[in-house]
């Protein structure tokens, strides 16, 4: 078990690019989105505004990236439900970033926790 945690393991050492990779991407689909929106009216979003949602971004992206290592730990506190609802959430940001260098590695993860919960409990 100690093994799965070291930083220096194969899996963990690719998943920081890939963690920047998705950063980025969700970044740049937030601003892609963003010219969209303020090309269909005429007031331009305040920098604050922009400087705010960037912040969001990358929160959301870091929440994301946390969820194997929180999943597991709702799943050991015993709140069962709690991890499911937030699989959820999880699961749908993870689909829409399908094409996103990491976003399968880290939704691999989660279900890997996920299942071994509903395996172990059946068992």
């Amino acid at each position: 078990m100690r093994t799965n945690m070291d930083p220096l393991t194969p899996t963990t050492s690719t998943l920081s690019p890939a963690i920047s990779h998705i950063a980025e991407t969700a970044a740049s689909l937030a601003e892609s989105l963003q010219d969209q929106s303020v090309e269909g009216g005429d007031a331009k979003v305040p920098e604050d505004d922009m400087v705010l949602r960037k912040q969001r971004q990358r929160e959301t992206v870091r929440w994301v990236l946390a969820a194997p290592n929180r999943l597991q730990s709702l799943l050991e506190q015993g709140r069962k439900e709690e991890a499911t609802k937030d699989w959820e959430k999880v699961k749908g940001l993870l689909e829409k970033w399908q094409d996103v260098p990491g976003a399968i590695e880290v939704k691999e993860q989660c279900v890997k926790v996920m299942g071994e919960e509903t395996s172990d409990a059946a068992g």
